[in-house]
């Protein structure tokens, strides 16, 4: 009796030093099972009740971790006019802002609330545009109203409060969006919008359809024995056609496919000139939709981004008069690996027109989207490709 005494006791106590900190162990047994998290929505007004859903969501999805509503809390709801978003102190800790902005744009009340409470729980904004991704956030449409981590997700969060690796989780601040209009995948980008004719998938790189029977792709892309073209998804749908040979220009990033047969698909035409400073463009691609090298696998679906022309001075080791230096949008948006050889496309008179194959990034950094990224300017070596292909379409 005395010792059961003393462990309720010892358990007790326990409980009251774990509070003062916004945390608690509620049962001896519990206690190695899962770490409580307590939140405060007390100012979170009419979304405290996203937030209470939220916090039951996650614990239907997560067995290390518990979301529970008291005082003293380690983390504080707010609600005001601007952008969702979380100030992280450290895992398990911070404050959020449920902010009308993404709300009066439509997006899900519960689901910026779950999205919010991820990165309490250690998730970075990984904005794939996928809505089965509860971290894409406002990358995904708004139409999106999937509050449920994925398993990958939820795998994630188990792992950071689980034993040794609860300290990796990094303090930072998070913003539903940066920018009401962009969606923040290619790395930034979103899922292409439209059925790109030309587009064309050629084994871990990207190319453009240009002629019946040729592609144009970048020089340092393997030379795969088949290519997938008319489809922006890189498993299905479009014609998959043997490659018969390939050409390399002799001296920029730039390579052509020639097929063994001709496909009906509308090709890309190539404009004389790529256009000037400040021209927008686009850029299209499969490559990975995170930042860091191995990050993430390439997308089944391509993914695009509307993105513009800076200058030549913007991208370190550019030859100006054959490449195209084209901007990382919002400094954090641009092409990664796998979109290697990908088109950058303008509009001309309604129509999509190639103007650039993905080459490099523009900043010698091997994390994507840090810095503008280098194209091949398809229009400055117009004459040599239509040499090379027999003749362009007019």
């Amino acid at each position: 009796m005395i010792r059961r005494q003393l462990l309720r006791a010892a358990t007790a106590a326990l409980a009251a030093v774990l509070a003062a900190t916004g945390l608690q162990v509620a049962t001896a047994a519990s206690a190695s099972a899962a770490r409580t998290v307590y939140y405060d929505a007390s100012r979170a007004g009419e979304f405290r009740t996203n937030f209470d859903q939220a916090a039951q969501i996650w614990n239907s999805r997560v067995s290390n971790v518990r979301l529970v509503p008291g005082t003293p809390a380690s983390v504080t709801i707010y609600v005001d006019s601007g952008w969702p978003r979380a100030q992280v102190t450290g895992l398990g800790a911070g404050r959020i802002w449920m902010g009308w902005q993404a709300v009066n744009q439509g997006y899900h009340r519960t689901r910026i609330a779950t999205h919010e409470f991820g990165h309490i729980l250690g998730l970075p904004d990984r904005r794939t545009g996928l809505c089965s991704d509860l971290m894409s956030g406002s990358s995904a449409p708004v139409s999106c109203t999937n509050a449920y981590p994925s398993a990958a997700e939820a795998s994630r969060v188990n792992q950071l409060f689980a034993g040794s690796v609860r300290a990796s989780a990094a303090a930072g601040s998070y913003t539903w969006t940066e920018d009401a209009g962009v969606g923040i995948l290619v790395v930034n980008g979103r899922p292409a919008t439209e059925n790109y004719p030309w587009l064309v998938y050629t084994s871990g790189c990207t190319g453009t359809l240009i002629k019946s029977n040729w592609v144009v792709t970048a020089r340092h892309c393997p030379t795969p024995s088949s290519v997938r073209v008319g489809s922006i998804n890189r498993t299905s749908g479009g014609t998959v056609v043997r490659v018969s040979r390939a050409v390399n220009h002799p001296s920029i990033d730039v390579k052509l496919f020639q097929l063994a047969s001709s496909v009906s698909y509308a090709p890309a035409p190539i404009p004389t000139t790529s256009g000037a400073v400040g021209t927008a463009t686009r850029i299209i691609g499969w490559g990975q939709t995170c930042a860091p090298r191995g990050c993430g696998s390439a997308p089944t679906v391509a993914h695009e981004l509307d993105t513009s022309i800076v200058s030549d001075s913007r991208c370190s080791g550019i030859n100006g008069p054959y490449e195209i230096c084209t901007n990382n949008t919002n400094g954090n948006a641009g092409a990664c690996y796998g979109d290697s050889g990908g088109p950058q496309v303008r509009r001309i008179n309604g129509v999509w027109n190639v103007i650039g194959a993905t080459s490099r990034a523009g900043n010698n950094n091997s994390t994507c989207a840090t810095g503008p990224s280098i194209y091949g300017d398809l229009t400055s070596i117009r004459s040599w490709i239509n040499s090379q292909v027999g003749g362009l379409p007019a």
